[in-house]
């Protein structure tokens, strides 16, 4: 009897621990249906306004820094007109309301063109960034998308002066970006090129395109969390306390933009499963997802439906949260 009592106090004393685990989670069940991703209002495979939620629920408290996804259709929007995804966690009850933050934006990827979102197995390359250096840091000015700049990723330097060189992000934002200064002196270098060792999921070597339809690891994206002024999260990993919580997806893009096609991403099956609800905004903006949306627990609203007519079946996309 007495080891029994110590084995259940032992196992008590774990479950803190346990709760600071990291995310390994789906918002749906298996990938067997299609999910259009598009603003289209009344077209039955649209979310009113650009941004579809669905209920989930988060049993224990764990950490995330991404999440992934996996592309049906590329977004072919063109790079001089680019539309832009979103996707973001919103806090609806339970222990992530402590804090006053209920329908609040825990984090997000922010808005991603539309051809990185689908396509985003290839670094990125920034122009034209000024590049001021003191003794430990140099300091790069220019309009940065800051899922390609995760603090401690390495990046290179071109076309400017003594600067050229790989460095390490120590801190970033959508118009500046910090790194260490392997030369520890001062000066100033105009129209520099920035290029990211990055690609999304991380570890890639090569642009490597998806082809629609395909069931193969090139069309398996995964993007960074990032956190910014809509954010409860200051700082990633982020951990996310027990409770309900909404998967959302927001999109600039509309199937009424012809030629452009909107993404496609592989979603829940066509009778759909159970969820504590659904739901549909119109704050998609510039920034992306809003900082707040409204919930209502066994609400539904149609969710990224490929069938159009408003008896189709709730359909979100299956992200992985990890």
């Amino acid at each position: 009897m007495q080891k029994l009592f110590w084995l259940a106090a032992l196992l008590l004393l774990r479950v803190p621990g346990w709760a600071q685990a990291a995310c390994e989670m789906s918002n749906t069940g298996a990938d067997s249906g299609i999910a259009t991703i598009s603003a289209t209002e009344g077209m039955g495979y649209s979310a009113a306004g650009g941004v579809g939620a669905v209920g989930f629920r988060i049993a224990l408290a764990c950490v995330t820094q991404s999440v992934a996804y996996h592309v049906w259709r590329v977004d072919t929007s063109p790079s001089a007109a680019p539309t832009t995804y979103d996707i973001g966690l919103y806090c609806v009850s339970g222990d992530c309301l402590v804090g006053g933050y209920g329908g609040q934006l825990y984090l997000h990827t922010g808005p991603i063109f539309g051809s990185w979102f689908t396509n985003n197995l290839v670094p990125a390359t920034v122009t034209g960034v000024s590049v001021t250096g003191s003794q430990n840091a140099l300091t790069l000015k220019g309009s940065f998308l800051l899922p390609d700049f995760p603090l401690g990723e390495t990046i290179t330097l071109g076309s400017c002066g003594v600067y050229n060189a790989k460095l390490v992000i120590t801190s970033a934002s959508a118009t500046v970006v910090t790194t260490t200064n392997p030369y520890g002196q001062s000066g100033t270098a105009s129209n520099c090129t920035v290029t990211t060792s990055a690609t999304y999921p991380t570890g890639f070597t090569k642009h490597d395109p998806c082809v629609n339809g395909s069931m193969d690891r090139t069309c398996q994206q995964a993007l960074p969390w990032i956190t910014d002024n809509r954010t409860v999260c200051q700082s990633i990993p982020c951990r996310l306390p027990a409770g309900l919580y909404a998967a959302a997806i927001g999109t600039s893009c509309s199937d009424t933009l012809k030629p452009v096609i909107c993404a496609q991403l592989l979603g829940d099956a066509d009778q759909g499963l159970i969820y504590p609800f659904t739901a549909s905004s119109t704050q998609y903006d510039a920034a992306g997802l809003p900082a707040n949306m409204n919930f209502a627990v066994n609400n539904t609203t149609a969710t990224w439906n490929t069938t159009p007519g408003p008896g189709s079946p709730i359909k979100p996309a299956k992200l992985l949260i990890y």
